[in-house]
């Protein structure tokens, strides 16, 4: 098969393959940054494991655990357009935070997950840890500083999963709340801005809400009438992007590139969970549990809102029939013609 080639309105490129060097890039999703970068956790053959790069042709090493004391990769890595990467390496003593950029590596934070960060284009990170007397944090950090966003305490009891940074240096997350019922917000140090909660309209509320610059906010959730969608929240309103009266009959994740655009992961009525790019489950398909791919059929796949890029490119880790695994890109195909 010739690379890139094109599924629905993408093209996907495989940048990286289990086989002679990897061994395993379960259980974590892959990243990419603006330039196409896409970053991944891998095992490798021997023993170990580390942090790679790749775009398609030759792969970069970020960090091995041979060769570091700071523990086993135990998170996807976030990348910027900088370069830098930031990720959870888990040692002995727990987890830690861990930012590379160029020949500098940091150490943000201790007692640190679980789940993985997330990252801005200025490097500032966001991410979950301890704070302290059994509570949890949400944090941000930027220039040496660290900055809370939320804890556990008197009003929220748990924190659910990614804090997604933005380049404002807002931080959007999910979690439960004290009173009862599950709550979307939004925070940069201070009081907590909410943008969704369970109550009159919602019964549940997805656990990987996602926030683009203009600090629009996408999430999955059901609904108190029945049903579940993908939602978009802007200036305190709230529009339905995709809902289960469509083709659709459950709705896994949802991420959000810099206009708006919106990939999900569902389920169509009567078929097997895939990755779409709109309405129409054939033409909107990126790819599907059960569709070929490389002479076998896709068995597995992940990704999360650290998936996804500016302009709308994707990072898909992929598991085949033959146990092979793949990271791939797909780039919007604005040729709208079929490689190869």
């Amino acid at each position: 098969m010739t690379y890139p080639f094109r599924t629905g309105s993408y093209m996907l490129t495989p940048v990286a393959k289990t086989g002679e060097r990897f061994a395993d890039f379960m259980p974590y999703v892959a990243s990419l940054n603006n330039e196409g970068i896409v970053a991944f956790q891998a095992a490798v053959h021997g023993g170990g494991s580390g942090v790679y790069t790749g775009s398609g042709g030759a792969i970069s090493t970020l960090f091995e655990r041979i060769s570091s004391p700071l523990g086993t990769p135990c998170s996807h890595p976030d990348i910027n357009e900088d370069g830098a990467a930031c990720f959870y390496a888990c040692g002995e003593s727990g987890g830690r935070v861990v930012l590379i950029h160029g020949d500098q590596t940091t150490v943000l934070a201790e007692n640190a997950g679980p789940l993985g960060p997330t990252m801005n284009g200025s490097g500032a990170v966001a991410f979950r840890a301890g704070s302290g007397a059994g509570q949890t944090g949400i944090f941000k950090g930027s220039g040496g500083l660290v900055t809370t966003i939320a804890e556990t305490g008197a009003v929220l009891t748990s924190l659910h999963g990614l804090p997604v940074i933005n380049n404002r240096g807002a931080v959007v997350f999910r979690a439960d709340l004290k009173a009862g019922g599950q709550g979307i917000y939004v925070g940069e140090g201070g009081p907590l801005t909410p943008v969704a909660e369970t109550g009159e309209f919602f019964s549940g509320l997805g656990q990987f809400p996602t926030m683009n610059d203009a600090g629009t906010v996408a999430f999955c959730a059901s609904l108190q009438g029945g049903g579940s969608g993908v939602f978009s929240a802007s200036a305190g309103e709230i529009a339905t992007i995709i809902d289960t009266s469509s083709a659709f009959e459950s709705f896994r994740g949802v991420l959000l590139d810099h206009a708006g655009n919106v990939i999900f992961y569902a389920t169509p009525r009567g078929g097997e969970l895939g990755v779409f790019t709109g309405p129409d489950p054939r033409r909107d398909c990126l790819l599907q549990l059960g569709t070929s791919l490389f002479g076998s059929t896709i068995v597995d796949f992940a990704l999360n809102p650290v998936s996804i890029n500016d302009l709308g490119h994707v990072a898909i880790r992929v598991k085949l029939a033959d146990e092979v695994q793949f990271v791939l890109r797909g780039d919007p195909d604005v040729r709208g013609e079929t490689a190869g």
